[in-house]
């Protein structure tokens, strides 16, 4: 990641020297929709353990270089968490002599990364409305934790830190689309739909079936960009 930022910096001394009506800085932030991939659950866990993508959050900067009418380049530099949750099912004898008592909860895997996503952008229109972006970007992972809301009494269920059990490094590829909405004075606002499929494999330890386990996540973004 180090790498990245690097090249980040690198950039931005390239882009400041350039004309500046070329250049736009932005501000931005949304939802993400995340989900691991890469595994299957056993069937014999089906009742009691149920996996699907959850929504978590995203922000970050961005600067963009006008290489062309039509064409720009988009770097960003974003913190973004990808989560996934589990509806549980676990059923607890207190007591021989009682019944079990069962126990529905939810349980959350949390990755935080550092990302730097490089993409190409390409506009439809003159006034630049409407466009598609893609390229690759490469994430740091700062933190991972699994969460649950499971309550029984008398009996704590601490969160538990993962972040050992996880590769530092994901990659993989961003396509988006998206429109801008210029408010004048050089200043724009953006919404956009972008997928990062993960083509890296972020598990250290075995998990099911002999999988591994990879990110995919849609970016719900609002930006505000001015050069």
């Amino acid at each position: 990641m180090k790498k990245g930022i690097v090249v980040l910096l690198v950039l931005f001394s390239v882009f400041t020297y350039a004309q500046s009506s070329k250049l736009r800085f932005g501000v931005h932030g949304g939802l993400n929709y995340s989900g691991l991939r890469g595994y299957t659950i056993p069937s014999s866990f089906e009742q009691q353990y149920d996996e699907s993508a959850a929504f978590a959050y995203l922000g970050g900067v961005s600067m963009e270089y006008q290489l062309q009418e039509k064409l720009s380049l988009r770097v960003e530099l974003n913190y973004e968490r990808k989560s996934q949750k589990a509806d549980n099912s676990m059923e607890i004898r207190f007591n021989f002599d009682e019944q079990p008592q069962v126990y529905n909860f939810t349980t959350r895997k949390n990755y935080d990364y550092l990302v730097l996503p490089i993409l190409l952008k390409y506009s439809f229109t003159d006034k630049n409305s409407f466009f598609v972006n893609g390229g690759p970007f490469i994430g740091y992972l700062l933190k991972s934790t699994f969460t649950n809301d499971l309550e029984i009494p008398n009996f704590e269920t601490p969160n538990e830190d993962m972040t050992k059990d996880s590769k530092k490094t994901d990659f993989g590829f961003s396509a988006g689309v998206g429109k801008n909405f210029e408010l004048g004075n050089s200043k724009m606002i953006h919404v956009e739909i972008r997928n990062n499929l993960g083509l890296a494999k972020i598990n250290k330890n075995d998990v099911w079936n002999g999988g591994h386990i990879s990110t995919n996540s849609v970016n719900f973004i609002v930006g505000f960009s001015f050069n």
